[in-house]
């Protein structure tokens, strides 16, 4: 058995924080021809990037975007998605991370939550997704639109534009039409986009993204520039990732993990690799053809379908020097079988509001350790853990809830100062809702969420949204979401439906209720219908109906 003996790999050191658009400047000057981004389509170097964007840029200035405006992107991971985010920062403005596998409730909640003037969308996934028609379904009013006059929206008053890659759609504008707007006005525009970048400070906003609290709809998160490349030095750190090393990236650009990892690469010089779909045998294929270095599934969700192909062995990828990975133990002890002898798989916890990545498991710590705690805190982040009812801080081993400031600490909800409140405590301490320990050594284990929360597929979902969404069918009085283990998602979402006096709707009419409206991972998988419910004083015990699956 033949393995790749690699060197010491050198320390990383990094320079000052900038705004995402300065650091692709910064890589397009300095590797032009190098490789930012492998998808099965298309690859990309830094400077196809930088001169695509711009020139985006200039279209979206030209339409009427001003600094700061909220544009949402509406994709899946794919070459248009790295023009529209970067045209997006180039102009100055911020990018909403729509998430394209919201339906119409959704979209109709977040873009007027975020005060979204621009949406981007693509056609590139039309087989999969018709993007195009969850945007119709969730503005009704778009049917009366005629491009290219501006939008008038009764269900979202700021949305005046929408712009999408391919194929010609009515209510929007092509990217050449947008272009247009363009013509003539070059150096003009040139001059304004690089007066709004040198106005830009790196704590600014420069995304959102959404997330899934306790509350019954997502929430806006906001996150800066500086935030996103704090956060993710921290991976970069660890891994010690070289200028011109790759990383195969599954995690949707529109999460904070895509987002992140997007970054990272723009920030040392590496290549994303990524597909608009999850497709193991295809995955498997690039990281052969390109020696992809990094792996970086997040979830044993997705790290398990590539590492048992066949095509994946110790042998035929002994170039992959790493892997970060969360999951049951002996899948984790599973997989890191299945890497070359020195891929170490690296355990992490994050979320959202630290930029999507927290702490991450140190690649020379003992395997037991790396696989089932997650780190500790890095340089420029404190941990804590907090009683949940006290609020008191308590000792190594106690369990409570994780709490953190510092790194990627998000900047706060959009237009929800009461979440943000209840979020960003006194001393800018950031609260979870997660549980877990601290070990004697600063060591972090996740024990699981304090708030209602399920993790389906490594998407959370908020059993308080779901509740929300069912109990506007006229045939529901009262509706619980409880997590069902297993073994493929992880936990999938049941529900508990108590009917509505003389009603008699049924299991499939409510599967039907939801289809096409909220994200299908977050559709119930089973519905039972209940009329007594086990209470304590004032709530339903959970736990008593997880107990009935």
């Amino acid at each position: 058995m033949i393995h790749e003996v690699k060197a010491p790999r050198p320390k990383v050191r990094f320079g000052d924080l900038h705004p995402l658009a300065a650091l692709l400047d910064a890589r397009a000057d300095e590797m032009p021809d190098a490789p930012f981004a492998i998808f099965p389509e298309a690859s990309l170097t830094y400077r196809e990037v930088r001169e695509r964007a711009r020139v985006f840029a200039r279209g979206l200035v030209a339409d009427g975007v001003q600094a700061g405006d909220h544009v949402g992107i509406l994709m899946p991971n794919h070459q248009d998605f790295l023009i529209a985010h970067f045209g997006v920062q180039y102009a100055g403005a911020v990018g909403v991370l729509l998430n394209a596998r919201f339906k119409s409730h959704e979209l109709a909640h977040a873009v007027p939550l975020a005060d979204v003037t621009t949406i981007i969308t693509t056609d590139a996934i039309d087989p999969f997704v018709d993007l195009a028609g969850v945007i119709q379904s969730a503005f009704p009013d778009l049917a009366k639109a005629n491009s290219p006059e501006p939008l008038k929206l009764s269900e979202a008053p700021k949305l005046r534009r929408l712009i999408r890659f391919g194929s010609p759609w009515t209510p929007a504008l092509t990217p050449n039409e947008l272009l247009a707007l363009a013509s003539g006005r070059e150096s003009e525009l040139d001059a304004e986009i690089d007066a709004r970048l040198a106005a830009q400070d790196p704590e600014d906003v420069s995304v959102m993204v959404f997330t899934s609290g306790t509350t019954s709809n997502p929430k806006a998160c906001m996150l800066s520039h500086a935030s996103l490349e704090r956060a993710w030095r921290t991976y970069l750190r660890l891994v010690r990732f070289q200028p011109g090393e790759k990383a195969w990236v599954p995690l949707p650009l529109f999460h904070s993990g895509g987002m992140g990892l997007l970054t990272a690469m723009t920030d040392i010089g590496g290549t994303f690799v990524s597909t608009p779909h999850f497709k193991p045998e295809e995955v498997v294929s690039l990281i052969l053809e390109h020696r992809i270095e990094h792996l970086y599934p997040a979830f044993q969700t997705l790290a398990l379908p590539v590492l048992s192909l066949p095509e994946f062995t110790a042998e035929t990828c002994s170039f992959v020097q790493s892997m970060v990975c969360v999951g049951p133990a002996g899948t984790q002890h599973k997989l890191q079988r299945e890497l070359p002898p020195h891929a170490p798989i690296m355990n992490v916890f994050g979320m959202s509001e630290s930029s999507g990545v927290l702490v991450l498991a140190d690649p020379d710590a003992d395997e037991d350790l790396r696989l089932n705690s997650a780190g500790m805190a890095p340089p420029g982040v404190e941990l804590r853990i907090v009683d949940p009812d006290t609020g008191a801080q308590v000792g190594p081993g106690h369990r409570g809830e994780i709490q953190f400031r510092g790194g990627g600490a998000f900047l706060g909800y959009y237009n929800d100062p009461d979440n943000t409140a209840k979020t960003i405590l006194d001393g800018n301490w950031i609260s979870s809702g997660d549980l877990g320990t601290l070990d004697e050594n600063g060591w972090l284990q996740f024990q699981g969420r304090l708030k209602d929360m399920l993790k389906v597929g490594g998407e959370n979902v908020a059993a308080a949204e779901v509740e929300s969404f069912l109990s506007g069918h006229h045939g529901v009085k009262f509706v619980q979401i409880v997590g069902r283990p297993d073994e493929r998602m992880g936990e999938v979402p049941v529900a508990f439906v108590e009917r509505n006096e003389g009603s008699e709707v049924t299991e499939d009419e409510l599967f039907k209720f939801c289809e096409g409206k909220i994200a299908r991972y977050k559709i119930p998988v089973e519905i039972r219908f209940i009329a007594e419910w086990p209470m304590s004083t004032t709530k339903v015990q959970k736990h008593r109906l997880k107990e009935l699956l």
